[in-house]
């Protein structure tokens, strides 16, 4: 996905994932800075860092999302 503004095209750097589980209500991925943020339905966040895009992708397919053993590690 790029972004074209004034003949210039750029990257972005945080791509947002809603995902409609009990408990999470968004992922974050900083792609710059390798950084996950779990965004809870109750406000509540949790960033966890040194996140590659390819290991991103595999958290994203687990279905359901939140029996993820990598989120019920880090972050839930």
């Amino acid at each position: 996905m790029t972004l074209e503004t004034s003949g210039q095209i750029s990257e972005p750097d945080e791509f947002v994932f809603p995902v409609h589980t009990r408990t999470i209500a968004q992922i974050r991925y900083d792609i710059r800075g390798q950084v996950m943020t779990v965004v809870y339905h109750d406000g509540r966040s949790r960033t966890t860092t040194g996140i590659q895009g390819s290991a991103m992708l595999r958290i994203l397919a687990q279905r359901p999302l939140e029996r993820s053993p990598f989120l019920l590690r880090t972050v839930i």
